[in-house]
C-alpha cells in the first residue's frame, strides 16, 4: 500500500470553506463535474444532485486540502477493505486514514461503489431516485457524516444551486461533455420552443403570475403533465405551444422505462403528435426500456 502523508496545518474543514464560498465557485464545480455525477447516476442509481451536493460540501467545491492533494471529494475514510493510496489528517480523531485517488473521476466512482456495496446504505436504493430530500436524510441516518445538520446542508445546497435539475437527465456521453445547466426560472429552448425549469414550490398559478401567461394557456402548453399543481423542481415548463414534430433527432431509444407524456415534455413534441406517429393510444402507460420512439 502506498502512503501519502498530508501536513495538517493546511487542512480547512469543508463546512468552514462553504460558509464564505462564493456561489460562482460552486457553479464552476458543478459545471466541471456534473457530467460525471450523471454518468454515476445512470450506472449506480444515485441521484446526481446528491452526489454533486456531497462533493461540494465534503471538498469545499474542490478546494479543500484533501481534495487538492488526494482527489478525495467525498471524505471517504480508508476502511479495512481499501487497498489503494491513502492520506492522513485529523478529523473526528487525530491522524485518521483517508482514501487517495489518482483522478477526481476515481473519487466519484469510489463514492458510488462505497454506497452500493455497503449494506447500511442499501435502504437508500428503495427511495425514488429524484427524491433528494429523502436521500439526504437517509445518508445522515445511515451515518455518512457526524454533523447533525448534514442532511439539511445537502438539501440547502441542492436547492440553492438547482442541482435537482440533473436528476432529470438521461445521461448521453455527448450531452454530458457539453452540458450547461440553465438556472431554474431562466428561459431557454427545447425543440425551438421557449421553456423554463420550475423551482421548488412552483405551481402553475405562480408561474402564470411570473410569466404573464394565462393559466389556461400554461396548462394547454404543458398538458402532458399529469399533476398540474404538483410540479417537481427542475421540470421543463413550456411557455408556448410545442412543435408537432422534432426539428432535430428523428427517434430515440428509451434508456429507462418512461411514458409518452414524459417524452413529450422532455423533447418538446406535442403529445397528440407522438401518439399518432407511434400509434400509441395510452400516453401515460409506462413504456419499457429499449423501445424505439419516433419524434417525427
Amino acid at each position: 500500500m502506498k502512503l501519502l502523508t498530508i501536513s495538517l496545518f493546511t487542512l480547512t474543514l469543508p463546512c468552514l470553506i462553504l460558509a464564505n464560498e462564493p456561489t460562482s465557485i460552486r457553479k464552476e464545480y458543478v459545471s466541471r463535474y456534473s457530467s460525471i455525477a450523471i454518468a454515476q447516476m445512470k450506472k449506480h442509481k444515485i441521484p446526481a444532485s446528491i452526489t454533486l451536493a456531497q462533493g461540494i460540501l465534503e471538498s469545499g467545491s474542490g478546494n479543500s486540502f484533501l481534495a487538492r492533494s488526494s482527489n478525495n471529494h467525498f471524505g471517504i475514510k480508508c476502511g479495512s477493505q481499501w487497498k489503494g493510496k491513502v492520506s492522513y489528517h485529523d478529523d473526528d480523531k487525530e491522524n485518521e486514514c483517508f482514501r487517495a485517488y489518482s483522478r477526481v473521476q476515481d473519487s466519484y466512482l469510489d463514492h458510488s461503489l462505497f454506497l452500493t456495496s455497503n449494506q447500511r446504505y442499501a435502504f437508500l436504493f428503495e427511495l425514488e431516485q429524484d427524491d433528494y430530500k429523502a436521500w439526504a436524510r437517509g445518508l445522515k441516518k445511515a451515518g455518512y457524516a457526524t454533523n447533525p445538520h448534514y442532511a439539511e446542508r445537502l438539501i440547502q445546497l441542492i436547492e440553492e444551486e438547482k442541482l435537482y435539475i440533473f436528476d432529470q437527465f438521461d445521461a448521453d456521453s455527448k450531452k454530458q461533455a457539453n452540458m450547461i445547466y440553465p438556472a431554474a426560472g431562466q428561459e431557454f429552448s427545447i425543440n425551438k420552443t421557449k421553456v423554463l425549469r420550475s423551482q421548488s414550490g412552483d405551481t402553475f398559478y405562480k408561474l402564470s403570475l411570473k410569466t404573464g401567461i394565462a393559466l389556461r394557456q400554461l396548462h394547454k402548453y404543458n398538458s402532458s403533465l399529469e399533476k398540474l399543481e404538483n410540479i417537481k423542481p427542475g421540470t421543463p415548463i413550456f411557455l408556448e405551444s410545442k412543435k408537432r414534430r422534432s426539428s432535430g433527432k428523428k427517434e430515440i431509444v428509451l434508456e429507462t422505462a418512461t411514458t409518452l407524456a414524459e417524452i413529450s415534455q422532455k423533447e418538446g413534441v406535442r403529445l397528440k403528435s407522438l401518439m399518432k406517429i407511434n400509434q400509441i393510444s395510452t400516453p401515460h402507460q409506462r413504456l419499457v426500456k429499449g423501445v424505439k420512439i419516433f419524434l417525427r
